[in-house]
């Protein structure tokens, strides 16, 4: 049922937006939502769930063709004077645009307050990978040694958290020298209780190939049930890593290293690999990215230390005639 339709049960068959003229923006919200989430994958509602309050709360009693583009502003600029993480920001801002676009589609609106307005461009938090010598400090920590075989995971293969303790031995093929691993499944947080998923993206289902030293690691890892990091109640269940961010922050101070979370080391196996003149595009598909502009946009800044090379193979051509 559209929203035409659901309102017009009270309103009878008036055309137009003047059907919607006492329709509240929340609502506008809640029937996106629930008009949407048949197609959204668990993980994408739950966290549609988590942002939408505090939308509904700002416009709690706005009509909706009440709403112009400066009600939008704002709200950008409330957004702006809270303490919330960037990618928080840029999910209220999705929230606003997508249920006001919904409710032009449906014709609830003459025009859609959010056109001609320039959204703020929320830029990601900066990343710094761990250096080599960093990772092998970490490990010479006193530490749980399911979280030491993370870090190793992550180092050799760059995959994310959710993948890496979602992984189960069938998914990793050993050969003569190393092998690799198909990324299959991810963990997700989608409710209380957490759960496995597809990866996100077709991209995200990908071979990821390994050498001898990360293959020998593994082999030498317990293997007492079908996962590779079996839950500490029951084997049948993988383990579920809430507290590992705590967990490597505290080895990090331990090491005086700076503290990072767990996703640096997918960050540093990427930075590795470029500063060491592995094509971005190799790079991209052990990452699981969609595009190669994805993956040099992310780590923009250890390109200019791969020009290096670059400059060293233009230097040694002198059509400049110097002696």
């Amino acid at each position: 049922m559209t929203l035409k339709e659901f309102r017009s049960v009270s309103a009878g068959e008036k055309n137009g937006p003047e059907i919607f003229a006492d329709l509240f923006f929340t609502e506008i919200i809640d029937f996106w939502f629930e008009t949407h989430r048949p197609t959204l994958s668990k993980s994408t509602a739950y966290n549609y769930k988590k942002y939408i309050p505090l939308v509904k709360q700002y416009f709690t009693g706005t009509l909706v063709q009440k709403i112009t583009s400066e009600d939008i502003w704002k709200f950008l600029e409330y957004l702006g004077q809270l303490d919330i993480k960037k990618t928080s920001h840029k999910n209220y801002i999705k929230i606003l645009r997508l249920s006001l676009k919904f409710a032009h589609r449906q014709n609830c609106i003459y025009h859609n307050p959010c056109d001609g307005v320039k959204f703020p461009n929320i830029k990601k938090t900066d990343i710094t990978p761990f250096q080599e010598e960093e990772i092998i400090t970490l490990l010479s920590q006193d530490a749980p040694q399911w979280v030491k075989d993370g870090i190793v995971i992550g180092f050799y293969t760059g995959l994310r958290p959710c993948e890496i303790f979602a992984l189960r031995w069938t998914d990793i093929v050993f050969e003569a020298a190393g092998g690799y691993i198909m990324v299959q499944h991810s963990i997700s947080h989608a409710s209380s209780d957490v759960e496995l998923k597809n990866t996100k993206t077709e991209q995200g289902v990908r071979r990821v190939d390994f050498g001898s030293i990360f293959g020998n690691y593994l082999k030498q890892m317990p293997h007492t049930s079908m996962y590779i990091f079996p839950s500490p109640a029951s084997g049948e269940r993988y383990r579920i890593p809430w507290n590992i961010a705590k967990i490597i922050k505290g080895m990090c101070r331990k090491s005086g290293v700076m503290e990072r979370d767990f996703r640096a080391i997918r960050h540093t196996h990427a930075s590795v690999l470029l500063k060491h003149n592995v094509h971005p595009k190799i790079v991209q598909e052990r990452l699981g990215h969609t595009d190669v502009k994805i993956t040099l946009g992310v780590y923009s800044h250890i390109v200019p230390t791969i020009q290096a090379v670059a400059v060293n193979v233009l230097d040694t051509i002198d059509i400049c005639g110097n002696k």
